[in-house]
């Protein structure tokens, strides 16, 4: 009876540590809505989810993805209610809460407007001056762009979400809208008709070329190992020349179900 015992005792505990290894091989990331590179209408996920998904698989490790809307995906993560968030730039605020990840995306950030409003050359924001620029509430952008609407130098209208403000450049209530190419694209092909895609266009000129990174919170225990790992099997998938090939799939629009 005493050995049966033992035995039970023993495969109960192999069972919970066996669930325990599971779960420490599983990594919760919150994210939010930013097609085609994030999205849960695309096929896996969307190029950045493909990329973080598949740089974990090569180190033994399984992916949760949660969307919520941004602000919500970020302030979760910074109080460690998950492991990591996904997809950010830069910024110094971010790195008082945040490990960065090597990168998973770049992107230019450009200025879209309406064909019939072109912009002029331009070379610093205050060129901007007489123009009324739209921007997404929580966005990055620069550092610069934010201090000069701050200070009055330019005009910026807020809005909540990436496609209310191309209706508004769509309406004229705004001059000019500051998003990447790609995914500026890639929302007035799903979420507008094709004369509207043929009334914009953009400006040459980057506000900011930037790269995208999976940003682990300070506030998780053994988050800096876990940085590691996954840095580890990014750089495997980009020796397999594999985000180049994704990414050429990306713009090929191969990522649409």
């Amino acid at each position: 009876m005493k050995k049966i015992a033992c035995y039970a005792l023993f495969a109960s505990i192999a069972s919970v540590y066996s669930l325990n290894s599971y779960a420490d091989k599983t990594v919760t990331i919150s994210t939010g809505e930013y097609s085609p590179w994030v999205s849960k209408k695309l096929k896996h996920l969307g190029y950045v989810s493909h990329i973080v998904n598949e740089a974990f698989k090569r180190e033994g490790y399984t992916v949760e993805f949660k969307f919520f809307p941004w602000k919500r995906a970020y302030e979760s993560a910074k109080k460690g209610e998950f492991h990591a968030t996904s997809f950010w730039f830069k910024s110094p605020d971010r790195e008082k809460d945040f490990y960065y990840s090597d990168p998973v995306s770049t992107e230019k950030t450009v200025f879209f407007h309406l064909k019939t409003n072109p912009l002029a050359d331009w070379n610093t924001v205050a060129d901007l001056k007489d123009k009324t620029i739209g921007a997404t509430t929580g966005y990055t952008y620069t550092k610069e762009f934010w201090e000069a609407g701050e200070n009055g130098t330019i005009k910026i209208s807020t809005a909540s979400s990436d496609d209310k403000n191309f209706k508004k450049l769509l309406a004229s209530r705004v001059d000019l809208f500051p998003m990447g190419t790609v995914a500026g694209y890639g929302l007035l092909a799903d979420k507008f008709d094709e004369t509207s895609l043929h009334l914009i266009t953009f400006h040459p000129k980057p506000l900011v070329e930037s790269t995208g990174h999976l940003l682990f919170s300070k506030q998780k225990a053994d988050n800096e190992e876990l940085l590691k790992i996954f840095n580890a099997g990014l750089k495997k998938l980009k020796d397999e020349g594999l985000d180049q090939k994704w990414r050429e799939d990306l713009m090929a629009g191969g990522y649409k179900k």
